[in-house]
Parts: C-alpha cells; sequence; structure tokens
C-alpha cells in the first residue's frame, strides 16, 4: 500500500495507528511502497469478515491515527507541538493547528472538473448553514481566502483551489465515546464529499433524461396540418372520394 503523507504522519499518530490495528501483520515494505501487510489464509487474526473489514479501512485506519494523536493530548489536556500539515491526496491538504481548548482542523480542497467545483461549493456552504440548527456541533467556516490560521504555514494570499474548510473541534465534541466518531468522520470527510459530488451529478442527468422524455411525447403528440393537401374522405365500406368543387354558376 502507498500512501503519500506516511513520511508526514508517521511520527503524529500514524505509525501507532498502524501497529494498534496491524501489528504482527506489518511485513518488509514491496519496492515502490510505503506499507506491506501480510496474511497468513490459514491462521487468520480473527474472523474472515472482521479481516477484510480491517485491510479495507487500511488507509482511514492510518490517517485517523493523526487525529487519534491530537484529540487524546487535548483531553489530557497536553498540547502536542506546533501546528502540522500533510497531503491528503494531490488535491487535498490538511492542517492541523492544536489548542489549549480546541484542534482547528483546515481542508485545503481542489477539484479538477468545473462542474465539480461548482457543486462542491454548494456543499460547502451547506455545512456553514447547517451549523444554525446544530448547535452541538463544531463550528464551521468556508472561505476562498486562506484563514488567518494558515499564517504560521505561510499561505496568506488565495491560490487556484476552490477554498478553505474549517473545522474547530472542542473538548466537549471529543470526550467520552465520541472521539472514535470524530475520527472517523475526519479521515474519510474528503471521501464522504466525492461521494456525495457523484449521486448529485447522477441525480442530475437522471432528471435532464426524464425531461427530454418529456420534451420527445410532447413533440411526437404535436401534428402538422397542410392546408394545401386536398382532404379525403372514406365511406363506411373504407372506400375513398374526394368531393369535388361546385361548377361555377353561369350568368
Amino acid at each position: 500500500m502507498n500512501l503519500p503523507a506516511w513520511h508526514q504522519i508517521e511520527n503524529f499518530g500514524g505509525g501507532e495507528a498502524l501497529r494498534k490495528y496491524y501489528g504482527d501483520q506489518v511485513t518488509e515494505p514491496v519496492v515502490g511502497y510505503n506499507i506491506s501487510l501480510k496474511y497468513n489464509l490459514l491462521a487468520l487474526p480473527g474472523k474472515p469478515e472482521d479481516v477484510i473489514k480491517s485491510v479495507s479501512l487500511f488507509k482511514a485506519n492510518i490517517i485517523g491515527g493523526v487525529f487519534d494523536y491530537y484529540f487524546t493530548a487535548l483531553l489530557d489536556g497536553k498540547k502536542p507541538g506546533d501546528p502540522f500539515k500533510f497531503d491528503l491526496r494531490g488535491d487535498t491538504t490538511v492542517y492541523v493547528l492544536p489548542g489549549a481548548d480546541r484542534v482547528t482542523i483546515i481542508y485545503s480542497l481542489s477539484f479538477h472538473d468545473k462542474v465539480d467545483n461548482a457543486v462542491a461549493k454548494i456543499f460547502m456552504q451547506e455545512f456553514v448553514d447547517a451549523r444554525r440548527n446544530q448547535q452541538q456541533a463544531p463550528p464551521v467556516q468556508f472561505g476562498h481566502n486562506p484563514p488567518l490560521e494558515l499564517k504560521a504555514f505561510g499561505v496568506t494570499e488565495p491560490s487556484d483551489n476552490l477554498g478553505y474548510l474549517t473545522f474547530a473541534v472542542l473538548k466537549n465534541h471529543v470526550d467520552r465515546n465520541k472521539k472514535e466518531g470524530v475520527i472517523n468522520v475526519m479521515s474519510v470527510f474528503r471521501n464522504y464529499i466525492q461521494y456525495h459530488l457523484k449521486c448529485s451529478k447522477s441525480f442530475f442527468h437522471s432528471r435532464m433524461r426524464a425531461k427530454c422524455g418529456e420534451l420527445l411525447k410532447i413533440l411526437n403528440r404535436a401534428k402538422v396540418i397542410d392546408e394545401n393537401k386536398s382532404k379525403d374522405k372514406k365511406t363506411m365500406s373504407g372506400r375513398t372520394f374526394q368531393r369535388k368543387d361546385k361548377p361555377e354558376e353561369k350568368k
């Protein structure tokens, strides 16, 4: 498996998550990859369905280790260090800024397709607006200009990306049994957006196809009347005859 951010997150929760979830299955990486796992199919370390689920969630578990690292420090009242960033994928960078009472997480998002950019921008704004009805949710902000917190990374000017989505995760959001849920959401957030983009485009296409079908039905029902065409009459037996014009009256 090849994680582009492995060299960035290994010492910030990634390595600990790898040992926690995969332990003895970790082996010497294959050439060209960061991490390799080895399983004995005749002696699996658990139920087959559990092993399959664990392997399928590999990336989410490792990326989630970074958030677990910072959220645990927040609950313990410790500051884990300076602001940190890593590349989740080629078009998404995650900035983590730990504080005394919160962990600020900023996603720098970008989409290559213009339609994806337009739809994603609406999604991002919905996250901000939904906060009004969900008072217990973390504060969310979205904008094209970089937040002031990114000055620590030297990011001060707007870039060509879609924008920056900011989550402020407080202690009450990750205490008790809430931490795992927040970690799961943060680690797969980019996939979550991509999933809804594809579903939205599929919905738009289905609506367009349905509308085209309705318009075609209307066109098929339309009749064109030719005024110059002679009017044929049929008798009850099915014979066709033409009515002759009346002769002009003699003056």
